[in-house]
């Protein structure tokens, strides 16, 4: 058994640590989703600890573990800062907003060569990222989900997602609760930009533009946003994929384009929302009403 795990992991092995590493990235997306929040910032957070990880591995011989949760830490201190102007904003306001923090980070990074190697960006970065520590964070990160969703913070956060307002009557700190995610949210996007440094050799700016971002966010959203796992379906399907159309890149962005709108419109609650009793009964038994009445409606 063991044996063939080893077998699997050999074949396999990079498809499995860009699943977790996707997974990981998944949930601090839906942190940020958790209080409303569509972020396009994730890029820029990713960038920001993916490239702190690598000066501070390979310029000061510091600990890999120690690296990557100062790129974390810094992803989350620039949250924290560029939080307090960009959450009093909303829905395209604040999607704009993010993309713009994104979009600087990049340029800084195309243009800052001494630290982050330009265009060419840095390659021949050691290989610190092992499976297992991409599994550890993996479940990490599902835990917490399940201790937010069933903590005080977390209720205030439903609160908040069903209606701001209100809840700021009743006397939830809206701005706070809102920042404090935000700050969380980029934290665990800054740990997932550092290992994800760490395991591919190379990074460069385009490695965290606009497109990355998107990839992020449809995670969560296609999986199902509301369901504890739903990041984790939706991260481990967008991932998996690729592998099945490598025969077409152009394929690939058709099909996730054509899935995003199909989940919108037929499956509000993403994948995960399958599995709920006559789910998909009560959608086929629906399409079969209108067609029947479309038909009727042709006859007469």
């Amino acid at each position: 058994m063991i044996g063939l795990f080893e077998e699997f992991l050999s074949s396999y092995g990079n498809v499995v640590d860009l699943c977790l590493l996707n997974i990981l990235l998944a949930y601090g997306v839906w942190l940020a989703l958790s209080g409303n929040m569509f972020t396009l910032g994730t890029g820029g957070f990713m960038a920001l600890g993916a490239y702190s990880s690598v000066f501070f591995t390979t310029q000061t011989g510091m600990p890999f573990s120690f690296a990557v949760l100062i790129g974390g830490l810094l992803a989350g201190g620039a949250a924290l800062i560029i939080g307090l102007p960009v959450l009093r904003l909303r829905g395209d306001y604040f999607m704009l907003a993010t993309f713009a923090f994104t979009e600087v980070v990049r340029v800084i990074a195309l243009n800052w060569e001494s630290v982050t190697g330009g265009a060419i960006g840095i390659v021949g970065i050691p290989r610190y990222t092992e499976t297992w520590q991409l599994a550890l964070l993996a479940i990490a990160a599902v835990y917490f989900a399940y201790a937010l969703r069933h903590s005080h913070f977390g209720r205030s956060i439903a609160a908040i997602r069903q209606d701001d307002v209100m809840s700021q009557t009743m006397g939830i700190n809206v701005l706070a609760h809102r920042l404090t995610l935000f700050g969380a949210s980029a934290f665990v996007c800054g740990i997932a930009g550092a290992m994800a440094a760490h395991l591919n050799f190379f990074i460069g700016p385009t490695d965290f533009g606009l497109l990355r971002s998107v990839d992020a966010l449809s995670y969560p959203i296609l999986g199902g946003f509301n369901a504890l796992l739903g990041p984790l379906v939706g991260a481990i399907f967008t991932t998996l994929l690729p592998e099945f159309l490598r025969f077409s890149n152009q394929w690939r962005e058709i099909l996730m384009g054509l899935l995003v709108i199909l989940v919108v419109l037929y499956l509000p609650g993403g994948a995960m929302s399958l599995l709920q009793s006559d789910r998909l009964a009560r959608i086929f038994r629906r399409r079969l009403i209108e067609r029947h009445s479309i038909e009727q409606r042709a006859e007469s």
